[in-house]
């Protein structure tokens, strides 16, 4: 007992708030999805389904994917160079902030900006948090303990932040009004759930000055003999091997992630057979949406030169759109005496739009003819509907069964690193059972029901998600204390939120249109299951090459 004594009050205190920065990393990230596509729309004042929206999706995964490696290295650095517990309360309230920023975006380049620091916040902080906890807690046995079970606490923050967006949407028109243009939604859910991620920068002000700094990382810079970290040393020849091991296994874990977990539930759930029905519905709709996006997109240049000729025309057209909206769901509730009262309000707007655009006749086509297009959009979108909410409700299902499983995962992993096992043999306890359960669940389970596929999802997030709390455990041991940052960020960063998520595309863009499935659905199932599989096998290959931590270090 005397050799490893009872936690003290600090001790707790660094528990908590490495938890709450995990907590927070996942929180995070997870807003990306829910906030991406109603903020774009917004900006690009164009309907959800347009494809504008869906191409700055794909350009902000890219970018902040490519940000958060090229900064999150840096940001390793960084680490080494400045200190654990500094660098690690700044990427906090970077990442704590930018989120608050994004929220007040009234451009589409602001928004995808800060929602790229919120990715450079989030990749730097998890390397600086398990540096932090692995040096703070040198004995072995409690490192692993403390590494693994604050780690188990990012998976709740995927539980988390659904929570949360539920409460938001639903209370939205309840909140107080934001300061922004009349163009704009001030009651807008997504901006709202973007504020949320102040929490964490709240919480770690008050904590942060009650923890200490890494003493052996402190002891060595002052006694003045703490390398500087280099770039360069890491494939040195005694460190080549395992950073480049470390970077492709991280590499491929985030691939499984992003190449068949993410792509999941919007990509592949509405093809299960539970939902024929409503596919079949849907198909016909989608077409004519469609249809009118391009139109919609056809009449936008000549609306936002009428724009330009009339400055005011922009927020007479959003008070207009803003009531055409508001009478809608005044008709869906059958609310007449909010319908009069509306549609007095528009026959006043319609008056100000004649006087406005009487010397401008264009400019009232323009007006007009994308009204009637967003009409039209409108009224697809209500027949959409009950169609639509029954195969996302199948799609949150399918995500609730992979973040359990992940949670599962962390705490499974947590388990095991205090058993007698090589980590060799640890990191195969997960690749061996992927390799069965990715081909299983995307190509037989799928086409069986929805059922048997949530539980192949749980059991497949369950198996990538273990890995990531794995390397936050192995990493800080096979890196010297100089370059603890730098390799942890190199493999983290760089191979795995910067290559490794690339899969996302590999499997969409590259593999699905070959395989030729049934349906769209299909093609993504089988490419998800080709790309979950051929990564498992990869990274069950490269476990033959990775080096056996030797501890300790840190005196040397």
């Amino acid at each position: 007992m005397s050799s490893n004594p009872k936690l003290t009050a600090t001790q707790w205190l660094i528990i908590t708030i490495a938890s709450i920065g995990f907590l927070f990393d996942t929180y995070e990230l997870l807003m990306t999805p829910l906030v991406g596509v109603p903020a774009i729309a917004e900006l690009l004042q164009v309907p959800a389904n347009n494809p504008l929206v869906t191409k700055w999706i794909g350009n902000l995964i890219w970018l902040s994917a490519l940000s958060g490696g090229v900064f999150g290295l840096l940001g390793g650095w960084l680490i080494d160079r400045f200190g654990r517990k500094r660098i690690m309360a700044a990427s906090i309230f970077i990442y704590s902030l930018s989120p608050v920023a994004a929220a007040f975006s009234t451009t589409l380049g602001w928004f995808v900006f800060f929602r790229c620091t919120t990715f450079i916040g989030v990749c730097v902080e998890f390397v600086a948090a398990i540096t932090w906890l692995a040096e703070l807690f040198p004995d072995k046995r409690r490192k692993e303990i403390v590494l693994g079970s604050t780690q188990a606490f990012a998976s709740v923050g995927g539980l988390l932040v659904t929570g949360v967006n539920v409460w938001v949407v639903t209370h939205a028109n309840t909140l107080p009004a934001l300061p922004l243009p009349e163009i704009f939604n001030a009651h807008g859910a997504w901006r709202y759930l973007l504020f949320t991620g102040l929490v964490p920068a709240i919480l770690i002000a008050f904590l942060l000055p009650f923890v200490p700094e890494s003493q052996v990382w402190r002891e060595r810079r002052q006694a003045g003999t703490l390398k500087r970290p280099s770039f360069g040393e890491l494939f040195a020849p005694e460190l080549r091997r395992v950073t480049l091991v470390t970077a492709l296994l991280s590499g491929c874990a985030y691939a499984a992630a992003f190449g068949a977990l993410q792509l999941t539930p919007l990509r592949v759930a509405p093809g299960l057979p539970e939902l024929t029905e409503q596919r079949a519905a849907l198909r016909p709709l989608q077409i004519e949406a469609s249809q009118l996006n391009t139109n919609l997109l056809a009449v936008l240049p000549a609306f936002l030169q009428a724009e330009q000729e009339l400055p005011s025309l922009a927020e007479l057209a959003a008070q207009r759109a803003k009531t055409r909206i508001a009478q809608r769901a005044a008709r869906k509730a059958d609310n007449k005496e909010m319908l009069a009262t509306l549609g007095a309000r528009f026959s006043q707007l319609e008056t100000n739009l004649l006087q406005l655009t009487a010397a401008h006749p264009d400019a009232k086509k323009a007006v007009g003819e994308r009204e009637k297009i967003m009409k039209l959009i409108g009224d697809n979108r209500d027949l959409q509907e009950p169609f639509d909410t029954a195969v996302k409700a199948r799609g949150n299902t399918i995500q609730l069964y992979q973040e359990l499983g992940g949670l599962l995962g962390r705490i499974l992993l947590a388990l095991l690193l205090v058993v007698a096992i090589t980590r060799r043999n640890l990191l195969r306890l997960f690749l061996v059972p992927g390799l069965v359960l990715f081909p299983v669940t995307y190509w037989l389970l799928y086409h069986q029901s929805a059922a048997a596929m949530q539980w192949g999802i749980l059991l497949c997030g369950l198996t990538v998600v273990a890995q990531f709390s794995y390397f936050g455990e192995y990493l800080p041991k096979v890196f010297p204390l100089h370059l603890r940052g730098t390799g942890g960020s190199f493999a983290t960063n760089v191979g795995g939120r910067m290559i490794g998520t690339s899969a996302a595309f590999l499997t969409t863009n590259l593999l699905a249109p070959m395989v030729g499935g049934k349906t769209t659905f299909d093609s993504v199932a089988m490419a998800a299951g080709i790309v979950g599989t051929g990564v498992f096998v990869i990274a069950l290959a490269a476990t033959f090459f990775l080096p056996e931590p030797k501890e300790p270090t840190d005196e040397k």
